[in-house]
């Protein structure tokens, strides 16, 4: 099953969030381990070891009351010793009341017992053997006394010993926990990282790869149709978007060469019914009967001449769907490559879309002549601002002029103000002649160069393009503005191009009341200047529509 690339992108990416995700569950769970444990080591056991420390410092103070009692023979400083003894006594309760909350296994709860226990009857003992025998007597023959509490003093040390040891063992268990939770932590986020990197690295190339080769086989095709081979086509592997647009693309081209054939079956045929017409004419001089016959090959002429431009007018307007579909997939393609970050198809993705809108620019241009024919054009005229639409210009054409190291100049007379005309045709001329200029130039400078004058009461406006290209003969300037004609069999074979731009471009001055004008010297450049009436006469205003004149 084929995916689309889309899909592509969107599984490598989930698995890449997949693998994110089972990352950040189990480091939630690690650091939930060694939070517990770390929390159990705050609230249990770090206050069970200084509980234990009260505890021993208690027992060990205990003792040394007994033996400040043995030595002092005062009965206050007894009566003072006996009331330190209680009060430790009540503050050892107190502490075990603490330690009793804080217990949390069996082994320490019977541990604990046993001390307490221990702890206990040496306190009775002591109350009840100890105190007693030393208040009757301070001769130092309560020593036998003393003597005899020490076997359960010794008790409660080791009791006190092992509760210690086992608050230790524990604190050292949950240390044990949390190193063994961050070691196992650091080794898996270290292979699941270094994983989601290679996977992604993997993905990211074959992905960048396959796409870059089926790209630059699209655009050589497309470069290659745009230069005029018909034949071309491109080699369609899959069922994702490429392929698609690789398919439409094929369709495209193999229904512009059968047009193409068949416009130059029309043209053949329309030159045979020409050329017969012209041999009824030679012949309108010997008989009269060839008059009325070449009067019937020239309307068939016509006719056909007609019929040819509806089929040209019918055929351009079909093209431009396929090319509008690889314009616009193109696009596509370009902000999805952009966000996925994925420049170097960038430019790839941009030679497709410029050889597209020079193809779709070539079928406006036989569209437009069509209509030219067949006196369909009209004119919407508006005020347009001279400044903003010679701006405009360059910018459109500012990619053609990097291509072959041309430099564009604008030199635009101060106040040159608005002219009233159709700003879209006053566009398109401007288009076609500094394209025109860009074309036959090779690291020169193309100016466009706008004044404004007045000649019998009546404003023009004066658009110039000069260049430093190949110039132009005065035998093939005779030919500059003749329909699919360029000045000279070897430009075509170099150039390119319909030959359509100077003779539309001149219609559409003709249209607007104005006209094109030529100055060329070969090796030193040219000089095409559109003469433009400020405001188109018979026009009432803005927005008005004129037809063809």
């Amino acid at each position: 099953m084929k995916f689309s690339v889309r899909t592509k992108l969107l599984a490598a990416f989930t698995l890449n969030l997949v693998l994110m995700i089972a990352l950040g569950i189990f480091a939630l769970r690690q650091f939930g381990i060694m939070n517990q444990k770390a929390t159990f080591i705050e609230a249990t056991t770090i206050p069970s070891l200084d509980i234990t420390d009260q505890f021993n410092f208690g027992m060990t103070k205990y003792r040394s009351f007994q033996l400040e009692y043995i030595i002092n023979n005062s009965a206050a400083d007894k009566n003072r010793i006996e009331g330190e003894m209680a009060t430790l006594e009540v503050d050892m309760a107190a502490w075990i009341n603490r330690y009793e909350q804080l217990i949390t296994t069996v082994a320490e709860q019977q541990t604990f017992e046993q001390w307490q226990t221990a702890w206990t009857s040496y306190v009775v003992a002591n109350n009840k053997q100890f105190l007693p025998a030393s208040r009757q007597s301070n001769t130092g023959t309560v020593q036998p006394a003393l003597n005899r509490l020490n076997p359960l003093y010794e008790d409660v040390l080791r009791s006190a010993a092992a509760l210690v040891g086992q608050s230790q063992q524990q604190a050292t268990a949950a240390l044990d926990t949390v190193r063994s939770a961050y070691a196992t932590s650091r080794i898996v986020v270290t292979a699941v990282t270094m994983t989601t990197l290679l996977i992604s690295g993997v993905i990211g190339f074959v992905l960048a790869t396959r796409l870059a080769r089926r790209v630059e086989r699209l655009t050589r095709a497309t470069l290659a149709v745009a230069g005029g081979d018909l034949g071309r086509r491109v080699l369609v592997r899959g069922n994702d978007d490429i392929a698609r647009l690789s398919t439409n693309f094929n369709q495209m081209v193999s229904s512009l060469r059968d047009q193409h054939e068949l416009l130059e079956h029309r043209n053949l045929a329309l030159q045979t019914s020409l050329n017969r017409q012209q041999q009824l004419t030679d012949d309108l001089l010997v008989r009269t009967e060839a008059e009325a016959q070449a009067l019937r090959a020239q309307a068939a002429a016509e006719a056909t001449s007609q019929a040819k431009s509806m089929f040209v007018a019918t055929m351009s307007h079909e093209f431009r769907t396929p090319l509008n579909a690889i314009l616009g997939y193109t696009k596509l393609l370009q902000l999805g490559a952009t966000m996925r970050g994925q420049p170097e198809i960038v430019p790839d993705l941009a030679r497709i879309t410029a050889a597209g809108k020079h193809l779709l620019t070539l079928v406006t241009n036989i569209l437009d002549f069509s209509k030219l024919e067949q006196g369909r054009m009209t004119l919407d005229v508006t005020d347009v601002d001279v400044r903003h639409i010679s701006e405009e210009v360059i910018g459109i054409v500012s990619p053609l002029a990097d291509a072959n190291g041309n430099t564009l100049q604008l030199d635009l007379a101060p106040m040159v103000g608005t002219i009233c005309a159709d700003a879209g045709k006053l566009r398109q001329i401007l288009f076609n002649l500094v394209s025109n200029a860009l074309k036959f130039t090779t690291d020169g400078t193309i100016t466009l160069r706008v004044r404004r004058e007045t000649a019998d009461a009546e404003d023009w406006l004066h658009f110039a393009v000069l260049d430093t290209g190949i110039g132009i003969t005065p035998d093939q300037q005779s030919r500059l503005f003749m329909p699919f004609t360029q000045a000279d069999v070897s430009t075509t074979r170099k150039y390119g191009g319909t030959g359509l731009g100077l003779s539309l471009s001149r219609e559409l001055c003709h249209l607007m009341g104005g006209d094109i004008s030529v100055v060329s010297e070969t090796g030193v450049g040219s000089t095409f200047t559109a003469h433009l009436p400020a405001c188109i006469v018979g026009v009432g205003g803005s927005g008005s529509g004129v037809g063809t004149r």
